[in-house]
């Protein structure tokens, strides 16, 4: 079992190595890493490339450096074991949630979509209903957003429709 301090160390490598190794690809690099250095690099990657969320724009930091966004896999790792940094984006915790849920997705136009369940009865969604249609804050290098098929992918698997 590796320290904490390890930990950061390799989880920093493999942040660089997603860059480096075209992006990622699945398969490729993480079988090497423990989980830990794997979830924490695949963070770093995505929080370095994206300070800000995706779908809402917040971006919030604490004086130590915490933020309140995560880094989200389109497709889950789970089930592609992908940690490509066009499988990811920085998500706030409350699209980050909404996403996996299937009440949120991104569009083929890379624009906000909202699924009709964020509206039901029950909820109260604030702002969330006011991004629909709104274009994602993306990377400045086109290279590094969404892969096309992992959105497309989200919002088949949760059925979701724009």
């Amino acid at each position: 079992m590796l320290d904490q301090g390890s930990i950061n160390a390799e989880a920093i490598a493999y942040s660089l190595d997603l860059f480096e190794k075209g992006h990622g690809r699945a398969g490729e690099s993480q079988k090497d890493y423990q989980p830990a250095v794997r979830d924490q690099g695949f963070r770093r990657a995505i929080q370095r490339l994206q300070p800000s969320c995706a779908l809402c724009g917040i971006r919030m930091l604490t004086p130590d450096g915490h933020t309140a966004v995560d880094a989200a896999h389109i497709v889950p790792w789970s089930e592609s074991r992908n940690d490509a940094i066009t499988n990811g984006m920085a998500l706030c915790r409350l699209c980050h949630w909404t996403f996996d849920e299937g009440m949120i997705g991104v569009g083929d136009d890379y624009r906000v979509i909202t699924s009709g369940l964020l509206a039901r009865e029950t909820n109260v969604p604030g702002f969330l209903l006011t991004l629909t249609g709104r274009p994602i804050i993306a990377p400045g290098d086109r290279e590094l957003w969404p892969a096309r098929d992992a959105p497309a992918w989200h919002r088949k698997k949760l059925r979701l429709r724009p």
